[in-house]
């Protein structure tokens, strides 16, 4: 250890980490003194001593609570780390028991994927640890990194291209995009759907990503076409309907139209080669790694998504 470190962790009340984190995930002094039962003036206190120690404002008040500064965040990714170490190391070994298991967890899916594995985890949670409460969220777009920070999600599943480091990442698997529309849509005729069709058709997207940019946006982007969406629906859930009893259509990964197309009237039309590639990823907070019940929830979702037919 060098003589600097030394002295700066003589320095250093490991307590004012305990607080960072506290605020970093509630971005509240209210709620962060509520969880590690002080006052909010010690809470204040000890944000305050934070501040000196690593000279940054650290979390900036605003109408809506803390915003972090880019110092804070990349500061509490290496926090959330060592706090999860050492609560690892001196922690009592136990062997995690799923059937005595209770707690809620957040997961985030993305790109209708909650149609393939929505059944099978909730029959798997229910048989193996049934006191576990899951609670699913749509994830759309790209990465929110907020609300891993926020603890609103303990893992998120989704198409993400960029996540911050501070997170833990790891691919699941590839597969393609292609158009789903009714089977009496007046242009299902069309095996094969080449950029200049686009504009043909009418495209649906979702309410959550009304004005910003969709996956496929990004994509489409890229080869120098625009598409408007015609129509905004409340969420997954009514697509199988909507594709069905309209003369819209959609994009989504073929795991996810196979799914909607057991239940519904569908059909599925390829797109251009430089649409048609997906890849999904799974994302959890490195704070969350000496979580037994976070570590079990990834192997099971793991070995769920082992069992999708892959068709590429």
């Amino acid at each position: 250890m060098s003589t600097y470190l030394l002295s700066f962790l003589r320095r250093m009340d490991l307590n004012l980490l305990v607080t960072f984190d506290a605020l970093m995930r509630t971005r509240s002094a209210t709620d962060s003194a509520r969880i590690l039962n002080k006052t909010q003036p010690g809470v204040s206190r000890d944000l305050a001593r934070m501040r000196q120690v690593v000279s940054d404002p650290l979390l900036v008040w605003t109408r809506g609570g803390f915003q972090p500064t880019e110092r804070a965040l990349e500061l509490h990714a290496t926090v959330q780390e060592a706090l999860g170490s050492l609560e690892a190391a001196f922690r009592e070994p136990e062997r995690f028991e799923p059937l005595q298991a209770t707690g809620v967890l957040n997961i985030g899916l993305g790109a209708h994927l909650e149609t393939v594995i929505g059944g099978p985890l909730l029959r798997e949670l229910a048989q193996t640890a049934p006191e576990v409460v899951p609670r699913l969220h749509p994830v759309h777009g790209a990465f929110d990194s907020e609300q891993i920070d926020n603890s609103q999600l303990d893992i998120a599943i989704g198409l993400f291209r960029e996540v911050p480091k501070r997170m833990n990442s790891e691919k699941l698997f590839d597969d393609t995009r292609v158009a789903v529309m009714g089977r009496n849509n007046s242009l299902a005729w069309r095996e094969q759907i080449d950029l200049e069709h686009l504009i043909e058709y009418r495209f649906f997207a979702f309410s959550n990503m009304f004005q910003k940019q969709t996956n496929f946006d990004v994509e489409l982007k890229r080869t120098g076409y625009q598409l408007p969406f015609d129509a905004y629906l409340s969420g997954f859930g009514i697509t199988g309907f909507a594709l069905e009893q309209s003369d819209y259509v959609t994009t989504m990964p073929r795991c996810a139209a196979d799914a909607h197309a057991r239940h519904f009237d569908l059909v599925c039309r390829q797109l251009p080669t430089e649409l048609n590639q997906v890849t999904f990823y799974m994302v959890w907070p490195k704070r969350m790694e000496s979580d037994p019940l976070i570590n079990w929830t990834l192997n099971l979702l793991r070995h769920i998504i082992s069992t999708i037919p892959q068709k590429m």
